[in-house]
């Protein structure tokens, strides 16, 4: 089999799986958006704050609980699914002030013709939606949301999936949906925004996610650390 067949089989499966509870999701979050506050336009510091507060937020949940196990010895067991949920709700309410950042600054920026513009939009955010959910199943709820520090540690760096192509596809995918919505929209606001998005997600990566995976592991024996937590294979 080649490749591309293997990955359309992935792409089937990974949709097929999750395709049932994609419209519920989307139903929650429009109805979780209408209790989330208002802001006085220009949206656009709210959403770049949103992100990098949702960053700083999963960076310094996770050490807390590394270090104190404190999500740990409140929920039990389902602590680390508990938190996955938790890191989500973050996710959506970045996206909710993302959303109306790009969308208030329609037509600020256009670089093409509007249908052009709907079909590049529309390939990098489905693009980025399989890249994300490709990921998923690689790492697994566990690995793809801060199961080592909770204490689920990996055993090998994960080498095949969405890994043969990109270190962390996770942030890659995210930021390819981003910039579908600001091709969508042909928003300044939204080019701009996918360079906070990325940048933040890189340095990250770098300076915060990378330290921390070198301390959880240096005890861990042969297996080499990886540079993010994202490149690892759940051991449990």
């Amino acid at each position: 089999m080649s490749a591309l067949e293997q990955l359309l089989q992935t792409y089937y499966t990974v949709y097929g799986a999750l395709s049932p509870y994609i419209g519920t999701l989307v139903k929650y979050q429009t109805l979780a958006s209408s209790y989330l506050p208002k802001f006085p336009h220009p949206i656009f510091y709210v959403a770049a704050v949103a992100i990098v507060l949702h960053v700083a937020n999963y960076n310094a949940t996770a050490q807390v609980e590394h270090r104190t196990r404190i999500f740990t010895k409140i929920f039990g067991s389902p602590a680390v699914y508990l938190y996955a949920v938790y890191l989500v709700l973050s996710a959506l309410v970045r996206d909710h002030y993302v959303k109306e950042a790009v969308e208030g600054d329609a037509g600020s920026l256009i670089l093409l013709d509007q249908p052009l513009a709907n079909t590049l939009s529309n390939i990098l955010i489905y693009s980025g939606i399989f890249l994300n959910l490709w990921t998923l199943k690689a790492l697994g709820i566990k690995g793809m949301y801060n199961g080592d520090s909770f204490g689920h540690l990996m055993s090998a760096p994960v080498t095949d999936g969405p890994y043969r192509f990109f270190s962390d596809p996770q942030y890659v995918g995210t930021t390819w949906v981003l910039l579908g919505y600001a091709v969508k929209w042909q928003s300044f606001t939204g080019y701009v925004l996918t360079v906070i998005l990325y940048l933040t997600f890189l340095f990250s990566v770098h300076f915060i996610e990378g330290p921390h995976m070198r301390r959880i592991y240096a005890n861990k024996g042969p297996v080499k650390t990886p540079k993010s937590k994202k490149r690892v294979k759940k051991v449990d």
